[in-house]
């Protein structure tokens, strides 16, 4: 999975009817060139593949000032459902080395339910616990292997220490979440209450 495709489609459908210039702008505030490796160009590149693959359609154009006309996309039916997709697919795995998935459910659980989060985010502390059991197996290997440079080892140590600070995050969050933070797909909120 494309973590630039996931990433664009949810902005745009956070911030639709919105324009390329917008996202790019947007998403560089959310260090997304630095976690996620998005480059101001490939926003545009997958603007227009997702335009193409029939997940977000123009909406109209915007104007202002002497400032040529903006083309607005917003996301079509197909393209809500391939950005749950991607999403729950995103929280619902762990990578034992990618921090990616952890940068993209923090900017897009809201578009999943309260409980879902908190199942996917349980499922991933304890996914880690597995992860860092494999690893200690990884560094067993590498002990006994006659080839492989016992440094090799720090490759997962790494991993492992990656994980744990991942799963901390990942109890706290949840914690957070359970304690009424944020909003989410799904919750009631009071009349005249903004969203958070």
């Amino acid at each position: 999975m494309s973590t630039t495709r996931l990433v664009v489609l949810g902005a745009v459908h956070q911030f639709q009817p919105t324009h390329g210039y917008f996202l790019r702008r947007e998403l560089m505030t959310w260090h997304v060139d630095e976690w996620a490796n998005i480059q101001s160009g490939s926003i545009y590149n997958a603007l227009r593949s997702l335009e193409q693959e029939g997940y977000v359609v123009e909406a109209g154009t915007e104007t202002s000032g002497k400032r040529p006309a903006r083309t607005t996309y917003r996301t079509t039916p197909q393209g809500e459902v391939e950005l749950l997709r991607m999403l729950r697919e995103t929280l619902w795995n762990v990578e034992p080395f990618d921090t990616t998935a952890a940068m993209a459910i923090a900017s897009f659980m809201f578009i999943l339910s309260r409980q879902e989060v908190i199942a996917g985010l349980e499922h991933r502390v304890n996914k880690i616990d597995a992860l860092v059991v494999e690893n200690g197996f990884n560094i067993e290997d590498t002990a006994r292997s006659e080839t492989t440079p016992k440094y090799v080892r720090e490759i997962f140590e790494l991993s492992s220490a990656r994980l744990r600070g991942e799963q901390e995050w990942a109890r706290e969050l949840v914690a957070r979440i359970r304690g009424g933070a944020y909003s989410f797909t799904g919750d009631r909120i009071e009349p005249g209450a903004a969203p958070v």
